[in-house]
């Protein structure tokens, strides 16, 4: 609605994880790195956690994308595994990789070896994703580390990529066995710098030139998204839209307070902070996240 007004071709701030529009930031681009090059070298399988919102589907997605174009992968992701067993997520893992399942758990388990290790004489790098993996019951848990078994002395027959939010990391707490063989990156929240330049970098893949919001708003923003990039994207998408409304071509401290309040943004950070830690300041993450992810090789 508000495009012609601001001169842009489509929505920039859209939640749907377009990968046109991922804007990476060093933390970002460190978590797709390590994981392409886990995978490229069958290392080992890894795990990427963060908060809600700071761009787990995102990385997902492109790198699922980037992976597809190579006729040496053979790809499958699952979605929001929220299913019952570990039968039936080794079922939707095989169904997901055309491989026909047995009665038996312990024959499809045979079954799906044998896919693995016949890919492997071909060259072929079966690559499995899991998004929300925090879903991932303890037996589901097990399966992945069973499947982690599938290998040769020098590598890794399946590589698997986990995403899910910080309950993941805490769920693997209770596998030590399983976290022992996986490497980890974490995702966290942006500092006020890469805020602003991804507002910038989404404006232009939208067609625009120059972002309309003032530094004051720009604070404001980042006071009440904490730098998350899902509630920067809810925020500023409605700001544009009060802005024109308002028939205001710059999107001011009050603009995003009203949009911000509207949205309640506040009320679900402080629903945050009661179930998570204590949320750095504004002047604190500037400082901290400057180094960006955490990341253990």
């Amino acid at each position: 609605m508000y495009e012609a007004y601001f001169k842009l071709k489509e929505r920039p701030f859209s939640i749907s994880p377009d990968p046109r529009f991922f804007y990476l930031t060093a933390q970002h681009r460190e978590a797709l790195t390590n994981c392409q090059y886990m995978i490229a070298n069958r290392v080992g399988p890894v795990y990427v956690h963060g908060d809600v919102g700071t761009g787990k589907t995102t990385i997902a997605r492109r790198l699922y994308q980037q992976l597809l174009d190579d006729p040496k992968y053979i790809l499958a992701m699952i979605i929001s595994p929220n299913l019952k067993s570990s039968n039936a997520l080794l079922r939707l893992i095989m169904k997901e990789f055309n491989v026909k399942t047995d009665k038996k758990y312990e024959n499809s388990l045979t079954l799906f070896g044998e896919f693995l290790q016949d890919n492997a004489v071909k060259g072929k790098i079966p690559v499995l994703f899991i998004d929300e993996a925090q879903l991932l019951k303890p037996d589901m848990l097990e399966l992945v580390r069973f499947l982690l078994n599938f290998e040769t002395n020098t590598q890794k027959l399946l590589q698997i990529v986990l995403f899910g939010q910080n309950e993941l990391a805490t769920n693997l707490e209770s596998k030590k066995e399983l976290k022992s063989r996986m490497y980890r990156s974490a995702l966290a929240s942006l500092n006020r710098s890469d805020m602003e330049n991804m507002i910038q970098f989404r404006f232009q893949v939208a067609g625009g030139v120059k972002h309309p919001f003032t530094p004051e708003g720009l604070d404001e923003l980042y006071k009440f998204t904490l730098g998350l990039p899902r509630e920067i994207c809810k925020v500023t998408d409605m700001a544009l839209l009060r802005a024109m409304v308002n028939n205001r071509h710059e999107v001011n401290a009050d603009i995003v307070r009203q949009t911000a309040d509207q949205l309640a943004v506040n009320e679900q950070e402080e629903d945050r902070a009661a179930t998570h830690k204590p949320q750095k300041t504004r002047a604190e993450a500037d400082s901290h996240h400057t180094a960006s992810a955490k990341t253990t090789l």
